[in-house]
């Protein structure tokens, strides 16, 4: 890993990077956040995390990051002083607003690893748990920019908002997503 060029690596590759790194040491982990939608929108948004849910604890993860060049800044942020990308470690579980995700992963083929993320019907959903409790409008945006260039379930978006007590932010959602030719 010596010849990592950390201050052009893109968000994927370093994705991969600790991805693989992880699990070459047993470390089952998941890409969720903003960095998902940096991997669905084509790069149209801008993340400079990459969070990772992993039921692995502290101990086992911090040697892994270290080895990468990452030290540990707070509880479970690792920043490498060279990469403009930083690490958060997210407890578990995986969840989208109140709902657990199991089992319904995709897998992105980088050049330096196979990164597991959220799919992008549950990166949409993600983005819109963060406007229907929080009313954060970038967040909406960002659901909107997945879901323009990524082929999403809308009828389990629309489930899932029910369950949310959300259904009339799901309709803004849908009328703006609509509006844009979707």
């Amino acid at each position: 890993m010596e010849n990592i060029n950390w201050e052009d690596i893109d968000i994927k590759e370093l994705a991969g990077i600790i991805s693989e790194e992880m699990r070459a040491n047993g470390i089952n982990s998941i890409l969720v956040g903003g960095a998902c939608v940096v991997v669905y929108s084509d790069n149209e948004y801008t993340s400079y995390d990459l969070d990772f849910v992993t039921f692995s604890n502290l101990n086992e993860i911090k040697p892994v990051l270290e080895k990468l060049g990452f030290r540990q800044e707070g509880i479970r942020h690792f920043v490498n002083k060279r990469c403009k990308f930083y690490i958060d470690l997210n407890p578990p579980p995986v969840s989208v607003g109140k709902e657990d995700v199991i089992d319904k992963f995709n897998k992105l083929k980088t050049k330096n690893g196979v990164v597991k993320l959220f799919t992008p019907t549950d990166c949409v959903k993600d983005r819109l748990a963060a406007y229907y409790h929080w009313n954060d409008p970038e967040s909406l945006e960002q659901a909107i920019l997945v879901a323009k260039r990524q082929k999403i379930d809308i009828n389990e978006i629309k489930r899932w908002s029910e369950k949310e007590e959300s259904l009339g932010k799901f309709n803004e959602f849908f009328e703006i997503l609509s509006s844009k030719g979707t």
